[in-house]
């Protein structure tokens, strides 16, 4: 992947674990949390801006839309449809997501958050180590990161333009 569509992915994937997502069990209710409503409102105007067409989102904050055929008249070919989900997990720390990137890590230890001292420690994550020369998107310590919906998020945001 060359630099350019890189860090597109990485600022959508940044600009989306910013809006707090996350799933709530009390609310009895779908979506449950007003951030996916606010990711899914976004996520519709950004399809909008790419061209594609018929693009909603329904009271449960589903987004869908259609992207324009541009195969000659009367050819058809399989549909294709992308799926991920934009809540995150609630594991009882906040709902309020601060990621950050450590360019070019150099192994060792992270520092996640000076102000309240919370760090990413080898002796209990050694696999951090094998991304020495990487650049690493990491939370504040505070909260998940998200990354397994916003990251999908991203990516099929990110795909579907290039």
């Amino acid at each position: 992947m060359s630099t350019q569509p890189r860090e597109e992915l990485l600022e959508r994937f940044l600009r989306y674990a910013a809006i707090s997502s996350q799933s709530s069990l009390k609310t009895g209710s779908v979506p449950s949390s007003e951030g996916e409503r606010v990711l899914a409102e976004l996520l519709a105007g950004e399809l909008r801006a790419f061209g594609l067409e018929d693009v909603e989102v329904s009271p449960y904050a589903v987004v869908t839309s259609k992207l324009p055929s541009n195969l000659p008249e009367g050819k058809k070919v399989p549909a294709i449809g992308w799926i991920v989900h934009m809540d995150t997990v609630d594991v009882g720390l906040s709902p309020d997501i601060h990621p950050h990137v450590v360019r070019n890590y150099q192994g060792g230890d992270i520092l996640l958050n000076p102000e309240k001292d919370i760090w990413l420690r080898t002796a209990e994550h050694p696999e951090i180590e094998r991304y020495k020369g990487d650049d690493i998107v990491v939370s504040d310590g505070t909260s998940v990161l998200g990354a397994d919906d916003k990251s999908a998020i991203a990516n099929v945001m990110t795909r579907s333009t290039s």
